[in-house]
């Protein structure tokens, strides 16, 4: 698989593999006792946080590969705009605020940490085949409605998937803290 060559997917890969780097950061050297042990507050153990991860980048993966599909279909045109995706597209508000995860984004109880794991190394290299797919569509022109945060275009999805990493790094490295 050939890693994306368009400036905004260059910027967003780095932009998602810095984010991803953080939560694997947040695990290493720790057991996998150690990572699915429920913390005392009653949250998420940190191998059901990297289920979590696993699902929600999947279920996105889907989601924009099938809307990408659709928008190509439709006569998207190819991306002529260079600036920064990140400079130009803010979060949403709320983004980082916390909320309870949906019903179809929820870990299993007890997730065992080496199968969260292999699938978080799943879920990305699936997303970064999509994201070959996309190289040189205009995404802003490819959207989906977020369940936060309304109507979004691939680019924003794409933020708020990285964002969503670098919440639940700090959800896990509370937990392992309080454990």
């Amino acid at each position: 698989m050939a890693m994306p060559q368009h400036p905004r997917l260059i910027e967003l890969c780095a932009f998602l593999d810095a984010r991803r780097a953080d939560v694997f950061a947040a695990v290493d050297g720790h057991a996998d006792a150690r990572l699915e042990t429920t913390p005392p507050d009653g949250g998420w153990s940190p191998a059901e946080v990297l289920q979590h991860l696993a699902i929600v980048e999947s279920g996105t993966t889907r989601l924009l590969g099938h809307r990408l599909e659709r928008a190509i279909d439709a006569g998207l045109t190819s991306e002529t705009e260079t600036a920064s995706v990140l400079a130009t597209f803010p979060l949403p508000p709320g983004a980082d605020a916390p909320a309870r995860a949906p019903d179809n984004v929820m870990p299993a109880p007890g997730a065992p940490a080496g199968a969260a794991l292999a699938a978080l190394h799943d879920s990305r290299r699936a997303l970064l085949a999509m994201l070959d797919a996309a190289d040189g569509w205009a995404l802003a022109g490819v959207s989906a409605r977020h369940p936060l945060f309304g109507a979004l275009d691939m680019y924003t999805w794409l933020i708020v998937l990285g964002e969503h990493d670098t919440r639940h790094a700090r959800q896990i490295r509370r937990a392992l803290g309080a454990a």
